[in-house]
């Protein structure tokens, strides 16, 4: 079966690089990776993602330039092996160069259809009823379509479970995820966010470090299709953490609500409140990761000081670190470090950020 992980744009590489990790083999597409495997392979991999936005079964697709041939095309999916009859069914349509123009209409027709098909006996007997949204994708191009089936439900895939307490402008729980394993981070080496926030970076990387899920008592609409009633989810044991991982702000009040979501995710990091003047390594060598102020994080008057004061604390303190940062522009980046590498470019709360690398020597 196809299968499409969804990146957040300009961090495909990144997706693809996580799902080889996994095992699987996918193939580079614009917003996303895609790759085959059965029903039951792509459902147990769910949980264990970190990366995408949202993982989506591709049930058919073929060319359409009418509403008759997408009524058609509806009709060819065997919608009762994956929808319980009573489920909460949105449709989702996005529709570009294309002789189908109304997607309002184009949504309805395929939702009709659908509920059209799930008539009649079930697939599975079930003993309680749906309790996930089922949202079905259509993406239209060029008078070609494709219908999916998003297996996490409505929800974006960054939503974990854990995280009810941020500060501003926090960075999503995928996008933290995607620095770790941008920098190759993989738990055997410290860990120090200078700027943690809420906590999201170092509660990403000590869920990481013990091979938990990233999902806290997340129910996915993968969970009730009736193909995989029968199947049994598998059970991981967490591994120790035996690295430092370390979460600092000058923010007490953010610190606190970082100590709750690691309470949530069921992991210990040790936040703790300091000024980034005022940071050390706890060893010889390891990771900084950041995310440093800017946009609406950065008060009146400070554009630069943060990252300047981290450039100077890094250089002073941390030889021998990697380091992985965000800044919205090159120029900050070097306040930071004349060496400091751009990696990638993607978007962050409506802001255009690069991901920049650098060993400090």
């Amino acid at each position: 079966m196809k299968w499409y992980a969804v990146a957040h744009p300009g961090l495909e590489p990144v997706v693809a690089r996580e799902l080889a990790i996994l095992g699987v083999t996918g193939t580079l597409a614009p917003g996303g990776v895609r790759f085959e495997a059965t029903l039951e392979q792509g459902a147990a991999l769910l949980p264990r993602l970190r990366t995408p936005s949202r993982l989506l079964l591709e049930l058919v697709e073929g060319p359409v330039n009418a509403t008759e041939q997408l009524v058609s095309l509806t009709r060819r999916v065997q919608w009762k092996t994956y929808l319980p009859p009573d489920a909460q069914i949105d449709v989702s349509a996005s529709i570009k160069t294309s002789r189908i123009h109304f997607r309002e209409s184009a949504e309805k027709k395929v939702l009709h259809h659908i509920r059209e098909a799930l008539k009649g006996p079930r697939v599975v007997e079930r003993t309680r009823k749906p309790t996930v949204p089922q949202r079905v994708a259509l993406r239209v191009e060029e008078d070609r379509a494709t219908l999916s089936l998003d297996a996490g439900g409505g929800e974006l895939l960054h939503f974990r479970g854990w995280r009810t307490e941020q500060g501003p402008a926090s960075l999503r729980e995928n996008l933290a995820a995607a620095m770790l394993y941008a920098a190759g981070w993989t738990g055997d080496e410290a860990l120090v966010d200078p700027f943690c926030g809420s906590g999201t970076l170092p509660i990403e990387a000590a869920l990481l470090a013990s091979a938990r899920s990233p999902f806290v008592r997340r129910v996915f609409a993968a969970d009730e299709w009736p193909a995989l009633q029968k199947q049994k989810a598998a059970t991981t044991v967490p591994s120790p953490i035996t690295v430092p991982i370390l979460g600092y702000d000058r923010d007490g009040r953010v610190l606190k609500a970082a100590v709750a979501n690691a309470k949530r995710a069921g992991v210990t990091v040790q936040f703790e409140q300091r000024e980034v003047a005022d940071l050390g390594p706890p060893g010889p060598h390891g990771l900084v990761i950041a995310n440093p102020p800017y946009g609406k994080r950065l008060g009146e008057g400070s554009e630069g000081r943060a990252y300047a004061e981290f450039g100077e604390t890094l250089r002073g303190r941390f030889e021998g670190w990697r380091v992985l940062f965000l800044s919205p522009d090159a120029g900050l980046a070097a306040k930071v470090h004349r060496d400091a590498e751009r990696l990638l470019f993607f978007s962050n709360g409506g802001v255009r950020v690069g991901m920049y690398a650098l060993e400090v020597r």
